[in-house]
């Protein structure tokens, strides 16, 4: 299908999930707990319980619509790739049962409560269509106040922004404050242009000074994913073009896992 293609990958538990699917003849590799013992007698043959990702929970996406995701790739700002990874991730969760709901920050705040159903698409889409990037830096701490007064049921809260080592003292105690009852996961957006810059040859003085101030750039993102890291905190970081698939498959994982 169109995910799979995109290199998005479908984990399936066996044995390890939360809600029972269904009997069935036992597959290698099934683990021993799997079986049921029950039914094999009755069957004269091996019989394993099949389970499937946990249905009913829910995903809030916290868009950061500060003014790092005014940047620009091939044509689309890191903003406008961010909502189309919403859509799709979106439609995504609500295929496996999940509720998606979706809050803004740093600029208009905007609210739609997780809600069930492809309809929400919709809602999703009336509600972001005329949004735009502010002027305004990242506020996490009142986007993460604001959510826990908004929202009392556990979900798995996504936040997308371009963090700098700077948030640090902002960032982390805004997620401190959602794990209290929240699974938090950032997602953040790296310029592909970086990338671009290391990759240029040296061929003259200022192409020393960009390389230098670059890494220089690149070491203070990495100081904020090591305290990311070392908070106990699910973080990825990945360029626009690929925002989608590696968030998708972080969802997917997540789901696989149990921990939501």
């Amino acid at each position: 299908n169109n995910l799979s293609q995109m290199g998005i990958i479908k984990k399936r538990r066996r044995g390890e999930g939360q809600d029972f699917h269904q009997l069935r003849e036992y597959r290698e590799g099934d683990a021993l707990r799997q079986i049921d013992w029950k039914a094999t007698a009755r069957s004269l043959k091996l019989i394993s319980r099949e389970y499937q990702d946990e249905r009913d929970q829910e995903i809030i996406f916290m868009l950061d619509c500060g003014h790092r995701m005014l940047a620009k790739e091939d044509d689309l700002s890191h903003f406008d790739h961010t909502l189309n990874t919403i859509l799709l991730l979106s439609y995504v969760a609500l295929r496996q049962g999940d509720a998606v709901g979706l809050g803004t920050f740093s600029g208009e705040s905007r609210w739609i409560p997780p809600r069930k159903g492809y309809h929400t698409i919709q809602q999703i889409l009336n509600t972001i269509y005329d949004l735009q990037p502010s002027s305004e830096s990242p506020d996490f701490s009142k986007a993460a106040t604001d959510l826990m007064i908004r929202h009392k049921k556990r979900a798995l809260i996504i936040i997308l922004t371009n963090i700098r080592d700077e948030d640090s003292d902002d960032l982390l105690p805004a997620i401190n404050l959602l794990r209290k009852r929240h699974l938090v996961l950032v997602s953040s957006l790296r310029e592909k242009a970086i990338d671009n810059v290391l990759h240029k040859p040296i061929e003259k003085l200022s192409d020393a000074i960009l390389n230098a101030a670059t890494h220089q750039y690149l070491q203070h993102r990495k100081k904020a994913f090591e305290k990311l890291l070392h908070n106990g905190t699910s973080a990825l970081e990945t360029t626009p073009e690929h925002l989608s698939v590696e968030l998708i498959n972080a969802y997917l994982n997540i789901k696989s896992s149990g921990v939501l």
